[in-house]
Formats: C-alpha cells, structure tokens, sequence
C-alpha cells in the first residue's frame, strides 16, 4: 500500500490498540522500524495524542483523546449533519458544546463553495424553536457520561424543600420545553426519582466504594414511554381523568412531560385517560390549572377539589363574588 493508505490504516490500528512498540507495528506492516517511527511521528504532528513509554517494557501508549481515521460523505449527508446541529441552536445548555462547534467547523472549512452556500441558505430557513431559558445545566456532560459508565454521583440539588444532599445514577438525560431532566435513582428515596439539571448545584463522583445499581438494560427511551408509571411500587399509581377542548387537546400535544392516552372526538376535543405516581400530583395539578377551562379535571377527586380551591382564592383576590 502506498503511505497515504498505510497512515489511515495505521490510524485505525493505533485506535483498537491503545498501546503498541514500533517493532510490533512495524512487522505487522511490512516496513522497517525507522520508517514506522516516521509515520508515527506524523500521526503525532497530525495531532494523535501517542505518549512514548521508555524502559523495557516501553513502546507507545495512547492517550484518552483518540483522533477518528479520514471517513467520506457525500453532499446530501454533509447537509444533514448541519441540519441536525441547526435543530439544538436555541439550547442555552448541551453536552459536549465545545467538541461540537470543533468538529462542525473542522468539517465546514473543507466543503466545496456550493455546498457552503446550500448549509448557509439551510440556517437561514429552518429552525427547531425552543423557549429560551436563562438558567444555567453546567453538569450535562458529566451526567451523561456516568449514566453510559453506571456510575453514582453525589450532588447537592435545590428542589422545593431546600437545597439537600443526595446520591443519585442516572438512567439518562433527556430535554423538554428548554430544559434538561435526568431520572435518576436516588440511593435515599430508594426509587427512581426526576431531576432537572439547572437545579444541580454541585455534582462529583461518589466514592468509590458506594454500590451502583444495575441499569444497563434501562434506557431513558424505557423511561420516557413508561411515562408516569417510572416507579416499580404500583400501589402509588392513581387514575389521572382529564376532559380537554379543542385548544386543550392542542396546548397538550404541544408541550408537557406526560405520557398518556388521549381519545379524541369527532370535534377536536380528548379525553386523557392514564396513571400517575401520587408524588407528581402537586406539579400536574398546577399544570391543568395553568390550562383553564381547555381542561377540566374529573380524576383524581383531591386534584378537583385542589382546583377548584385555587379558582375560589383567585375569585376573592380579584373581589368577584359568587352569587
């Protein structure tokens, strides 16, 4: 093979190996070892992190940042490739932000003009709109990262009842109206719990020896359409009822964190029929109320009554008196 070749294979190789001598490679390519140094002296030039080992058992070692080996594309999956990054333009937060500008710009700077000016005019007339959110999810990486390794963390998180301590794994992070979750199983609830990333204060690994649960066959897809029913205590489960108009059906299809069955009618309006964990009865009462009357609730009785006692508090605050 000629050098080109024989520098993209040994690319590759250096890649699955991770730690090698010149000798090794050397035989394995068929050329001298004076010249497996020079073209692993151009892979270092060419930026492949090789750290050179000295001693008897020494040879070359690399590093975590791997370089990928030259791949082709054609115009059509360069174009999608900006499309797809065009869809996150409007996240205040992503995982890995910095490596993905990188590459797109290492990849931009190499396209024919005309394509430039097709990915220039596709910026210009699509867009994944998203409301923007000002609040900061600085631990993205970090969490998706331990959720793929299976690993524990110890955070401090501010939730409602304060900023407290706790010791969660991850299952996966996944993104909703601008912000990003991450369900989790927290080690002192002992259950799968809901978290959002803003509120993550502080997060580090917890000690080595604290035990991990086995999560690898529970993805944040099995997460995400088991919807409310993310806890394994069924006895928690209560039947959530919801009548919706036509502008209800719609403002529900457009933005909310549930998984549910919505029946629809011939005029447009739906009727929502599911199960919800009781913990989540708090946050979805505001939800439906925050609705109108595009959504009147029928199940459970306490969201009603909850309900109808914040319509009756707003009423006195406004001075409308029931007659």
């Amino acid at each position: 093979m000629n050098k080109t070749q024989r520098l993209i294979q040994l690319m590759m190789t250096v890649n699955e190996r991770m730690r090698f001598t010149t000798k090794e490679l050397a035989e394995e390519f068929g050329v001298s070892e004076r010249t497996m140094h020079r073209d692993l002296q151009e892979l270092i030039e060419l930026g492949m992190p090789l750290y050179t080992e000295f001693g008897p058992h020494g040879g070359y070692r690399l590093l975590k940042k791997r370089m990928l080996p030259p791949i082709l594309f054609t115009e059509q999956e360069a174009v999608a490739m900006f499309f797809a990054f065009q869809s996150l333009q409007f996240y205040g937060a992503l995982p890995f932000t910095a490596e993905s500008e990188s590459a797109l710009n290492k990849f931009y700077h190499y396209l024919p003009t005309d394509t430039k000016s097709r990915i220039d005019a596709l910026k210009e007339r699509v867009s994944f709109w998203t409301p923007h959110r000002t609040l900061s999810s600085p631990f993205l990486e970090q969490l998706l990262e331990a959720s793929i390794d299976g690993l524990p963390l110890h955070m401090t998180y501010a939730s409602k009842d304060g900023t407290t301590a706790r010791t969660i794994q991850p299952i996966g992070i996944y993104s909703s109206n601008g912000f990003w979750y991450f369900p989790s199983y927290c080690f002192q609830k002992d259950r799968i719990l809901l978290f959002r990333a803003d509120r993550v204060q502080t997060l580090e690994r917890a000690m080595p020896d604290h035990p991990s649960k086995d999560l690898k066959h529970y993805t944040i897809l099995d997460w995400l359409t088991a919807g409310l029913r993310h806890t394994a205590d069924s006895s928690e489960l209560i039947r959530l009822r919801v009548k919706l108009t036509p502008a209800g059906v719609r403002a529900y299809e457009r933005g909310n964190d549930m998984e549910g069955n919505v029946t629809l009618h011939a005029d447009g309006s739906g009727e929502l029929l599911t199960d919800m964990h009781r913990s989540n009865l708090p946050y979805f009462s505001k939800y439906f109320l925050s609705m109108g009357a595009d959504a009147l609730v029928e199940e459970p009785m306490e969201m009603a009554v909850w309900i109808r006692e914040q319509i009756q508090a707003m009423q006195r605050a406004y001075g409308i008196v029931q007659t």
